[in-house]
């Protein structure tokens, strides 16, 4: 048995792959609720309702990966089977988890000033399902042409937040904030 299975922890790259998933299936929900709602996107404020909604799926489903951890983890310290954790380490993941979804809007960023051959606009729509919405409100009519230079840096500021929310998660599931039995006999 390794080190980490005898503790009962996971893996720094483990706890970094669940967090990518978790990331990617929040992007995929994004994606499928804003081209489900299609045929309503011709309304701006619409458009704003569908894209504060992206924004809470996707954060939720990162506040998750982090909450899962704590909360295992805080079972093996309760258990005495381990020592208390490292309290950044959820920040750690979320910093390299940011780092990853800045990557496309960055290739976007280069599409748009070195004029390579392939628009960008509509893939990165949908691999940055969090930002379609709003990537509909900004840039219209789907072409990079159209599409100011400072446009993927706003999509990057949407996932600054990763972070915070994966240690805010953490910080939930170790200590026990939406515990029932806690909640309901405090």
């Amino acid at each position: 048995m390794d080190y980490y299975a005898k503790l009962g922890r996971q893996p720094f790259w483990k706890l970094l792959l669940t967090g990518f998933l978790f990331m990617m299936f929040g992007n995929l929900l994004c994606t499928i609720v804003t081209i489900s709602t299609a045929p309503f996107m011709n309304i701006e404020f619409f458009k704003v309702v569908v894209f504060i909604l992206t924004l809470a799926i996707f954060y939720s489903m990162i506040f998750t990966a982090g909450y899962r951890d704590g909360d295992r983890e805080q079972k093996y310290v309760r258990l005495h089977k381990a020592e208390p954790p490292k309290e950044n380490k959820w920040l750690v993941i979320g910093a390299l988890l940011m780092l990853i979804m800045f990557i496309p809007s960055a290739v976007l960023f280069l599409d748009k000033i070195c004029g390579w051959y392939f628009d960008m606009t509509f893939v990165h729509r949908i691999i940055d399902g969090m930002v379609y919405p709003l990537s509909l409100m900004i840039v219209p009519d789907n072409s990079i042409d159209s599409m100011q230079v400072f446009v993927p840096f706003i999509y990057m500021l949407c996932y600054a937040g990763i972070p915070a929310a994966t240690h805010l998660g953490y910080y939930f599931g170790y200590t026990q904030k939406f515990n029932k039995d806690d909640i309901m006999y405090e």
